[in-house]
C-alpha cells in the first residue's frame, strides 16, 4: 500500500450518516457541503442526536443521551452552558456548547481548564468522527506505520475543519 497517497478524506455529512439512517435525515444543502459553518438547526440536530445514540463513530467517540449525571454535570457552569454529545468510556466527554453549538471536550481529570475548547460546531465534530475512524481503520492495514505519513494526513485533514484542531485535538495520532 503506497501511503504518500492522500488516504483520509473529509465527507459530507449525508454521507457519514447513511450508514446510521433508518430514514433520511434531511439536511441543507450547506450541511452536505463538506467544510461549510451553518447556524445551528436545533430540529435537525435532535434528529441526527437521536439517530446516533448508541453508536460509536470512532474508539473515543461514543453518541449518547445526555442524561445530565454524567461527571461534567459535578461543575455548575459545565452543567448549565454545555450539553454532552458522546463519550470516550473513561469519564471524559464530547460537549456542546448550548448557545452557539460549539464542541469541546470535557477532561475528567483535570482541574482547570476542565474543557478544551475545538473551534468547530457539531457537523465539523462529525466530520472529525469520520476523519478518526478512517485513520483508525488505516492504522491496522498499513505495516510500516512509523515509516507512513498517516499522522501527518490526518493532521492536514483536521486543519482544514479548523487551523487549530490539530494542536487542541485531545488524543495523540499515534
Amino acid at each position: 500500500m503506497d501511503t504518500d497517497k492522500p488516504v483520509l478524506q473529509i465527507r459530507n455529512v449525508q454521507e457519514i450518516l447513511a450508514p446510521f439512517a433508518n430514514v433520511q435525515v434531511p439536511l441543507s444543502r450547506h450541511m452536505c457541503n463538506k467544510l461549510s459553518t451553518v447556524p445551528l438547526d436545533i430540529i435537525r440536530l435532535v434528529d441526527v442526536l437521536q439517530m446516533l445514540a448508541g453508536q460509536e463513530l470512532a474508539a473515543e467517540m461514543v453518541f449518547e443521551d445526555d442524561k445530565g449525571d454524567n461527571l461534567y454535570c459535578e461543575d455548575e457552569h459545565l452543567k448549565n452552558n454545555y450539553v454532552q454529545i458522546a463519550a470516550n468510556g473513561q469519564g471524559d466527554a464530547w460537549l456542546m456548547n448550548r448557545m452557539d453549538g460549539s464542541l469541546s471536550f470535557f477532561d475528567h481529570s483535570l482541574t482547570q481548564p476542565k474543557v478544551t475548547a475545538l473551534f468547530i460546531d457539531f457537523w465539523q465534530f462529525l466530520q472529525l468522527a469520520d476523519l478518526i475512524h478512517q485513520y483508525e481503520e488505516w492504522i491496522d492495514q498499513i505495516k510500516d506505520f512509523e515509516e507512513s505519513d498517516l499522522p501527518g494526513q490526518l493532521g492536514s485533514c483536521l486543519r482544514m475543519l479548523h487551523p487549530d484542531l490539530p494542536e487542541h485535538y485531545p488524543f495523540s495520532f499515534v
